[in-house]
């Protein structure tokens, strides 16, 4: 059978781990702050969330591992002082674990049975039964019992039929070990003792206890069952332990499918619906075992359960809430996704509208002022030509006004350059070429421009406008950074288009990149340029190489 599920985490632990987050946080931007601002305090948000419960995960963790020893500890107790004699033995028949009625039963103090061989408690003439007996057992693993009698002294012995033992044994494949459960047959007081050690073992546990016969009958229980059920012991005895259930509690066939497992597998455990002797409900956590005889057919059956009602609602609620946190989780990572795809979006037609107010632009600066300029320039070179021979001194001014228009017009070509090239519409190849000379001048590094051949300029005339646009500023991005912080004496610009995809990288000799600086909210280029990328469809490779220097990539998918 299922046991109830068992949340991961505590409510109360969930709830503080919530509200400490909360208090280290940083204030939320302000509404005027940008939207990277919010994105980074959303992101430090839940990160700081999943912190608290990966410390919480692990206290619990911490907390199983010390309820594991305590159960251990339990264990190795209840085998001490069970009321039946357990040995192990290993395969050359020597002892090597043994409890306080082992140690009764062959009279020797059971830490000094340990290191001895199991024979020599068993009288001579049935040590080469004996022999064969565990010879058996070691080759087949199959569980089986024998009696033989015990080595008595010569004084014992003079005084009746030495007691017999009989030995109930199985393997443990693993370790290759015996392990015994030793009972006396001897006289009828010690059969009695045996009984009351059992009885008094079953009153001092905490947890209540139920034998049945093979009938379902109840036939003992202990005090601990009495307190737990308020059923007297002469009221129990008898019945079948369902009359201590909730009458519908369980769906159908709950009941029988637990006797089955029983049967099949020799235990089983899981939660029934009880209800006390006044009427008031409980859950009660039970595990039933079978006992069964030296031909291993069953003579009892014994059940142990214990009042866990406070847990299971504590269980449920840790669920409940649980489940609330991960929905909340869900719910926030699922706006917080929405809200970086429309950043996205918005990033992309900012650029878009960017680019296209930059044309309209450095369109008016040509049509407007750079035609005055040219018909400034027209006049004053006429102006020139006539006061060159008879006013010297207004011809000087006119040559000194005439050099300032030619700056003039040369500065407002640069920014005309600055905000949309010309260049770019005689084509991409033009442009990229453009720019390398452009950065040759400016900077004085080298700079190789390597560009496809013949077969591959039909796919680069498909690129549409934007494409070409995202390439251009991209390696003029590239470049700036180059120039500022690399430290290069070369440059290698590559547009290549292999199978189907088109790659423009960039690649210096300088002091590359640290990794921690790819993604620092100072790196506004770098991010500007992954954002138009990511518009287009496009992938950002940022690495260093092997021999120094750092290599940018741009990958389309054609």
């Amino acid at each position: 059978m299922n046991k109830s599920p068992r949340p991961e985490l505590n409510p109360v632990r969930l709830r503080a781990a919530a509200e400490k987050a909360a208090s280290l946080m940083p204030a939320p931007p302000s509404a005027d702050a940008g939207s990277d601002d919010l994105k980074h305090w959303h992101e430090l948000q839940v990160s700081q969330i999943e912190l608290d419960l990966q410390h919480e995960a692990l206290a619990e963790l911490q907390q199983e591992r010390d309820q594991a020893a305590l159960l251990h500890a339990r264990y190795a107790a209840l085998y001490d002082q069970a009321p039946a004699g357990y040995l192990s033995l290993n395969d050359s028949g020597f002892i090597t674990r043994a409890n306080a009625a082992a140690g009764e039963l062959l009279v020797c103090g059971h830490e000094a049975l340990l290191g001895k061989r199991f024979e020599q408690f068993v009288a001579p003439q049935a040590q080469a039964l004996l022999r064969r007996f565990l010879a058996r057992l070691f080759d087949s693993g199959e569980r089986a019992a024998i009696e033989v009698p015990l080595f008595e002294p010569a004084g014992d012995a003079a005084r009746g039929e030495p007691r017999r033992l009989r030995i109930e044994a199985n393997l443990d494949t693993q370790t290759r070990t015996c392990r015994m459960i030793l009972t006396d047959m001897g006289t009828a007081n010690m059969r009695d003792a045996a009984r009351l050690r059992a009885m008094q073992v079953l009153s001092s546990i905490s947890e209540a206890v139920l034998v049945c016969d093979t009938e379902l009958r109840i036939v003992s229980v202990n005090h601990a069952f009495t307190a737990l059920t308020g059923y007297a012991v002469e009221e129990a005895l008898g019945r079948n332990p369902r009359f201590l259930g909730r009458a519908g509690a369980h769906p159908p066939g709950y009941h029988a499918a637990a006797m089955a497992q029983v049967l099949r597998d020799g235990r089983w455990q899981g939660d029934v619906f009880n209800r006390r002797r006044d009427g008031t409900p409980y859950v009660a956590a039970m595990s039933i075992t079978v006992i069964r005889d030296g031909e291993g057919a069953i003579t009892h059956f014994i059940g142990v359960f214990s009042d866990v009602t406070a847990q299971r609602e504590s269980d449920a609620a840790q669920l409940r809430w649980s489940q609330e946190l991960d929905a909340l989780v869900a719910a926030r990572t699922a706006e917080l996704t929405a809200s970086r795809e429309e950043l996205h979006k918005l990033a992309h037609h900012l650029a878009t509208v960017k680019e296209e107010e930059r044309k309209r632009i450095a369109h008016d600066i040509h049509d407007e002022l750079g035609q005055n300029l040219l018909a400034l320039r027209i006049d004053l070179s006429m102006l020139s030509a006539r006061t060159g021979e008879r006013h010297a001194r207004l011809h000087q001014r006119v040559s000194a006004a005439l050099e300032n228009v030619d700056a003039t017009i040369r500065s407002v070509r640069g920014i005309m350059n600055e905000l949309r090239p010309a260049v770019l519409d005689l084509g991409l190849l033009a442009a990229l070429e453009w720019q390398a000379g452009e950065f040759r001048k400016r900077s004085g590094l080298g700079c190789r421009l390597t560009l496809p051949g013949e077969a591959e300029l039909a796919a680069l005339a498909a690129l549409s406008p934007e494409m070409e646009i995202v390439l251009f500023r991209s390696l003029q991005e590239a470049l700036s950074n180059v120039r500022r912080h690399a430290h290069a004496r070369q440059v290698d610009i590559i547009l290549a288009v292999r199978d189907g995809r088109l790659a423009l990288s960039v690649a210096d000799d300088g002091v590359g990149m640290p990794a921690a600086q790819h993604g620092e909210p100072e790196a506004f280029g770098l991010i500007g340029m992954a954002q138009r990328v990511a518009g287009v469809g496009g992938r950002l490779d940022i690495c260093n190489q092997p021999a120094g220097g750092c290599r940018l990539t741009l990958s389309f998918d054609l």
